[in-house]
């Protein structure tokens, strides 16, 4: 199994018996200053700290949902599968639940975890971010996230959101994507689903003619639920190799519990180019893997992503400081 530290222990401890779990702790950090193409694969706990809050506590959005369709039982994985279309009555909860999240996401700020993802690629070390979040706050960073009607590039696309992005909409019809509309938000809210303006345009040009009318689609947001494929997967797949390409030697997984399907392909397969190059594999999240990520994970960070990055930000700025001072040059004040 992977080497476990428990980091709030390990940090708080000045105990001799302690030591050498300290050591590797710090031998992790080393690991990311020495790093030169380092891919990070990101999940939800990385946004704990951002404002959003969770799906279960008295104040979630699970609690939300069900305050407003008090008849209708549906589960966390229901809110997020494809068969929720086939009845309307489960599609304005998912609406409704997919409204308010959106709403917490715009009023969330991002994480010290994301700030740090963003430092890897401002220092060149970044060689891709891929994340299940839909909350965009890479995106608010700066890291360029591809999409939005322009694909996905090699070289500009930095961040790959892998479960779509919750800032966008889609015609379930004619597939034509839209930035998220502040009336939509309200109506999805409502549980209603708004008509497609492109569909609609088609359709009073035809009427116009005296042509035949055409179905006119509704918008949904533009995140993938389970069962259904990611509009831009063949990109995703082509990245993927590319990176694989170029010879990673760091993987850094944060804040995920790696229970998806096409996730843990994603990491298994980077994570074998990494050992290739005698590189490493490190987990870093407040539950431990299971038994199938032995030889896989080498060390598992048992706690919190964001203190972790202040972890290494601090031996970074010790060991290596002209790479502060040339941020300082860059950027035109201290980070």
């Amino acid at each position: 199994m992977p080497t476990t530290l428990d980091l709030a222990h390990l940090l708080s401890s000045t105990s001799h018996e302690d030591f050498s779990g300290r050591r590797a702790l710090s031998d992790v950090s080393l690991s990311v200053i020495k790093a030169r193409r380092i891919v990070v694969v990101s999940g939800a706990g990385i946004s704990c700290s951002s404002g959003i809050p969770d799906f279960r506590s008295p104040q979630g959005l699970y609690s939300l949902v069900k305050a407003k369709y008090p008849d209708q039982v549906v589960s966390g994985k229901e809110l997020f599968s494809s068969s929720l279309f086939l009845n309307p009555s489960t599609s304005s909860i998912f609406y409704t639940f997919i409204a308010e999240l959106s709403l917490q996401c715009q009023a969330a700020q991002p994480t010290k975890t994301h700030h740090f993802i963003a430092r890897l690629e401002t220092k060149g070390k970044l060689l891709r971010s891929y994340t299940q979040n839909v909350d965009g706050l890479e995106r608010r960073l700066g890291l360029e996230s591809g999409g939005r009607g322009k694909g996905l590039k090699k070289k500009e696309t930095k961040n790959v959101e892998l479960h779509g992005d919750l800032g966008r909409v889609r015609c379930v019809v004619c597939w034509k994507d839209y930035e998220t509309r502040e009336e939509w938000v309200k109506m999805f809210r409502d549980g209603d689903a708004p008509d497609c303006p492109t569909c609609q345009d088609r359709c009073e040009e035809r009427i116009s003619r005296n042509a035949r009318l055409t179905p006119i689609g509704t918008l949904r947001p533009s995140i993938v639920l389970y069962d259904e494929p990611h509009p831009l997967g063949d990109d995703i797949g082509q990245l993927q190799t590319y990176d694989m390409s170029r010879s990673p030697d760091l993987l850094l997984i944060m804040g995920t519990s790696l229970k998806v399907h096409g996730l843990k392909r994603l990491v298994k397969e980077f994570a074998k180019v990494v050992h290739g190059r005698n590189g490493k594999v490190i987990f870093i999240n407040q539950t431990a893997p299971s038994k199938e990520w032995q030889g896989i994970i080498d060390v598992h960070i048992q706690g919190e992503t964001d203190k972790w990055v202040q972890k290494v930000e601090e031996e970074w700025k010790k060991i290596r400081p002209g790479d502060w001072e040339m941020q300082m040059n860059l950027d035109g004040e201290v980070v």
